[in-house]
């Protein structure tokens, strides 16, 4: 019973789903839902109304940049299947993982076909993910079930990223990556308006998630995302590949004021992930609080009409 009622609210009442939804229809009538509920969303999370006349802090500038910036081609580089076209017209689809299905039904998805390790992921979502590790069974019953909800789910109602919503749901089976160990590094650049600022190094992804902020050059940087702890080991050495994945990342973000450019390090080579245009859904709680303002400054927003 409550599966159908998720699902049910996932398809029919996405947009009332909770107090902040409401809150977004009741307080802004009139105004376009996700911006409305992107300020909401602020709100509760920082405890003031975000400024999107004369933005300052990173996230009131990625808040507005969510509001304002309408082109298609945010629909296609968040779109995890839409966006390899746009790695490969950038020269870098070898830096792809491999595709060994898509569908957009799970009733489709033959299991029997697919390898002994695999990840499922839906194209346009945010953490939906269902992974089998190497010689693990996969209940094939509730994971179809997970995935017919999720597809279902309109993310863009979740956090006021209209983009979601530009892309049809499919579902990528992709092949299954990790170094022996059972982890699998995670390098987040974040690029401001062309130029690599920050390098989000990520480990311990499946049972112990530590992360630590640093520089181009490796140097770890005197912030952290309020949510998590101190990252209290010393630092691995700098990648071999980082100035490719700098490169590759720059490239990519060519077009866009703001793109975070995610890889793996699978056994020594970057690997793509994803690309996002608003971390966090736009709502980064950095601490010390003021690099918050501080961050805020290395991102230039553009004319409005070059937006257009």
């Amino acid at each position: 019973m409550r599966a159908l009622s998720k699902q049910y609210l996932a398809r029919y009442a996405s947009r009332w789903r909770s107090t902040r939804h409401i809150e977004a229809h009741l307080r802004f009538p009139g105004m376009a839902f996700h911006e409305a509920l992107t300020r909401v969303t602020y709100k509760r999370v920082f405890g003031a109304w975000p400024d999107l006349d004369d933005p300052k802090t990173i996230s009131e500038k990625m808040c507005w940049l969510k509001v304002n910036d309408r082109r298609p081609l945010n629909a296609v580089v968040t779109d995890k299947w839409r966006m390899r076209a746009h790695v490969t017209d950038c020269g870098l689809g070898h830096m792809l993982n491999r595709i060994l299905g898509v569908w957009e039904d799970p009733a489709e998805i033959d299991f029997a076909a697919l390898p002994d390790a695999y990840v499922l992921k839906i194209s346009n979502g945010s953490a939906m993910n269902i992974i089998r590790k190497p010689g693990t069974t996969l209940d094939e019953v509730q994971a179809r079930r997970r995935l017919r909800r999720w597809v279902a789910t309109d993310m863009a109602d979740h956090k006021g990223e209209w983009y979601y919503a530009a892309s049809p749901s499919r579902i990528l089976a992709e092949a299954y990556l990790d170094n022996g160990e059972g982890d699998l590094p995670d390098y987040k650049l974040f690029v401001f308006n062309g130029e690599v600022r920050i390098i989000q190094f990520c480990e311990g992804r499946y049972q112990d998630l530590r992360s630590v902020f640093l520089d181009p050059d490796w140097h770890a940087l005197p912030f952290s995302y309020a949510s998590f702890r101190s990252y209290d080991r010393p630092l691995p050495p700098r990648p071999e590949y980082l100035d490719e994945m700098i490169g590759a990342a720059q490239r990519l973000a060519a077009d866009f004021p703001l793109l975070r450019v995610d890889f793996y390090m699978h056994q020594g080579r970057p690997v793509l992930g994803e690309l996002s245009l608003n971390p966090v859904g736009g709502y980064t709680v950095f601490r010390p609080d003021a690099w918050n303002r501080a961050i805020g400054d290395w991102l230039t927003l553009p004319p409005k009409h070059d937006l257009l």
